[in-house]
């Protein structure tokens, strides 16, 4: 009796033990959830590098990562034609298919959407430039991004493509692989970075399907009022629409020939820009009221919409590309893709403007860039 005692006394301790150690292996239950953001904590080439000569990069994240991610959110410019994508765990790495170009800058960027396998993303888009000569090229084009109400565009792309002897001219762009690309922030800000020196096509547009790719048909795209923008210009500025590839469109009401409420408001403010002429409108939700500024003798552009309904409106303002005095029905141009044509200069007033029964809001005033 007393060995089988000792045996159930054995078989009890020994479950007790195995008990224990499988308890030690277990996560602790409970605790604050890891809500740091993607981080990227190592790269090869380091930034910023300089006569790099591997063909692969190499990437660390603080958290894991898939495949399937990277390949919806990675982008080299300018292209190095096909690669692989290998991950293991926190760990990427892209290998080319071919040797990467001579005396080159090459920026490797992740979208802000790129989400590790607990869907944490970037606080930003990463953005990792070196080159394969002895010059790491740091020319920049920054602007801002702005949707058809005139609230920032956030995560809007925007995308240059390199002027050249061989694609200059009205080549068509949506036929092309963009030089390089960036993503605006949560204000609508871009600024495209490590660009070579020179002139370049730019175009903004919501990527709804995610392929980094311009659709004219379906998607939102804004252009500036510059065809041809030189590295080192900042003021660009790009309204997105569904017809910015056509001239706008939008429901008008002329002010004048609209019966306004019994008891209207007053906006007034100063136009800047060097045209003779500005056109400016004010929208509600419910309609657009137009009115034409035109320089005086003392050269100030001054308008006034002496009788405007109660409500909220956005005040936007153009600058007519012809230089002739617009009608009362002229429209915005925003421009078009194909055949490639700027936007007309074009500027807005950053705030929302409450009208008021008998009360006049005055100094809604509007800077335009002039047409370059």
């Amino acid at each position: 009796m007393q060995t089988a005692s000792r045996i159930t006394n054995f078989f009890l301790i020994a479950l007790l033990w195995l008990a224990s150690g499988c308890a030690s292996d277990r996560p602790p239950s409970g605790g604050p959830v890891d809500a740091t953001p993607l981080q990227v904590l190592f790269s090869d080439p380091a930034p910023s590098a300089i006569h790099v000569s591997t063909e692969r990069i190499q990437l660390t994240f603080n958290h894991d990562i898939s495949v399937r991610q990277l390949l919806n959110t990675i982008t080299i410019s300018p292209s190095i034609g096909d690669y692989d994508i290998a991950v293991s765990g926190r760990k990427m790495e892209i290998k080319g298919f071919k040797p990467l170009e001579q005396e080159r800058t090459y920026i490797l960027t992740l979208d802000q959407k790129l989400m590790d396998n607990n869907g944490r993303t970037f606080a930003v888009p990463y953005t990792m430039a070196f080159s394969t000569g002895a010059i790491l090229d740091n020319e920049a084009i920054s602007g801002t991004v702005i949707d058809k109400e005139c609230a920032p565009a956030k995560n809007a792309l925007v995308v240059a493509y390199a002027e050249r002897p061989e694609n200059s001219g009205t080549g068509n762009l949506l036929l092309r692989e963009p030089d390089y690309w960036v993503q605006a922030d949560g204000a609508g800000a871009f600024s495209l970075q490590h660009l070579a020196k020179g002139l370049y096509r730019i175009v903004a547009f919501h990527d709804q399907n995610g392929n980094r790719r311009i659709d004219a048909a379906t998607e939102e795209i804004g252009l500036c009022s510059r065809a041809i923008v030189s590295t080192g210009s900042s003021d660009l500025l790009f309204r997105l629409s569904k017809t910015s590839h056509k001239s706008e469109n939008p429901p008008f009401s002329q002010t004048g020939k609209v019966t306004a409420p019994a008891e209207t408001g007053t906006i007034s403010g100063s136009c800047f820009t060097s045209g003779q002429y500005v056109v400016v409108e004010a929208s509600s939700l419910t309609a657009s009221y137009r009115t034409t500024a035109s320089r005086e003798r003392n050269g100030s552009l001054h308008y006034s919409f002496p009788a405007l309904p109660p409500g909220i409106y956005t005040i936007t303002a153009f600058t007519p590309s012809d230089g002739k005095k617009p009608d009362a029905e002229r429209q915005w141009n925003s421009g078009s893709i194909e055949p490639f044509q700027p936007a007309e200069p074009f500027g807005f007033y950053p705030e929302k403007v409450t009208v008021r029964p008998q009360w006049t809001t005055e100094h809604i005033d509007i800077r335009i860039t002039a047409l370059k």
